[in-house]
C-alpha cells in the first residue's frame, strides 16, 4: 500500500510546533478552563486525552488552525479519533485539510471513517476530495442505497453531468432507487444511460424507460 493511501507514519512526529497563545484560547474556549489555567499548562498536555476530557471539539480545533498532521503529533493516532472530535465529511471539502488527513492516516482510513453514508457522499460529490481520495461516482452511489434524493444530488454535483454515469452499473442505479424520472430530470435520457452504463434494453425498462429499442 502506498504512503498516500496508508499515511505517513512519521509525519505526525515531525510537526509538533508549540501552541501559540491564540491557539490555546481557541482550544479551551468551550472547555470550562480559565485562560490562566490554559496559559499555565505544559504544551504537551494539549493532547487527545485532554481534548476528550475537556470537550475540545472540531470547532475549537478549526479555530486554532491545527491540521490532522499536527493533531496526530498530539495523540490523535487514527482517523476514528479524528472523527470522534467532531470532524466530518464536510471537512474533506477543504483541500488542504483533506491532504493533511491523507498524509496523517492514509486515504483508505479516511474514507472508512468519513465517507460512510449517503449524506457523506453528497458532501464530497463534485469536490476535489473525490480526486484526492480516489473516489468515483459509482462508489458514492453505492452509499446511496435506497436514497434516490441523495443519489440524484451526487449526480447533479458531478461534472460534467452529461458524462456522470460512466463506470456506473445499471444495478447500482436501481439499488439507489433512481428511476427514469430522476435521470431525465438530470438531462439523462435512455440513450445517454445506455451509452454510459451499458444497460441492456431489459435493464432500461427496469429503470422505467419503457420499451427501448437498441
Amino acid at each position: 500500500m502506498s504512503a498516500s493511501r496508508s499515511g505517513n507514519v512519521a509525519s505526525g512526529a515531525r510537526v509538533r510546533a508549540p501552541l501559540t497563545r491564540r491557539q490555546r484560547v481557541a482550544l479551551v474556549h468551550a472547555s470550562g478552563l480559565s485562560l490562566d489555567e490554559a496559559m499555565g499548562m505544559d504544551d504537551t498536555a494539549f493532547d487527545f486525552g485532554f481534548f476528550e476530557a475537556n470537550n475540545v471539539q472540531a470547532g475549537g480545533i478549526r479555530a486554532a488552525k491545527l491540521t490532522p498532521v499536527q493533531l496526530k503529533a498530539r495523540g490523535v493516532t487514527n482517523a476514528r479519533s479524528l472523527r470522534a472530535l467532531g470532524f466530518n465529511a464536510l471537512d474533506l471539502v477543504d483541500a488542504s485539510w483533506c491532504a493533511s488527513a491523507i498524509s496523517a492516516f492514509g486515504a483508505d482510513e479516511v474514507i472508512a471513517e468519513f465517507v460512510l453514508t449517503s449524506n457523506d457522499a453528497v458532501a464530497v460529490a463534485g469536490t476535489g476530495a473525490t480526486h484526492q481520495l480516489g473516489l468515483d461516482v459509482a462508489t458514492l452511489l453505492l452509499l446511496c442505497s435506497g436514497a434516490p434524493r441523495q443519489a440524484s444530488s451526487v449526480l447533479q454535483l458531478t461534472q460534467p453531468r452529461s458524462q456522470c454515469l460512466r463506470g456506473v452499473a445499471p444495478a447500482t442505479l436501481a439499488d439507489a432507487g433512481l428511476r427514469a424520472e430522476h435521470l431525465r430530470a438530470l438531462g439523462l435520457d435512455a440513450a445517454a444511460v445506455a451509452a454510459q452504463t451499458r444497460a441492456s434494453s431489459e435493464q432500461l425498462a427496469e429503470l422505467g424507460f419503457g420499451s427501448v429499442r437498441r
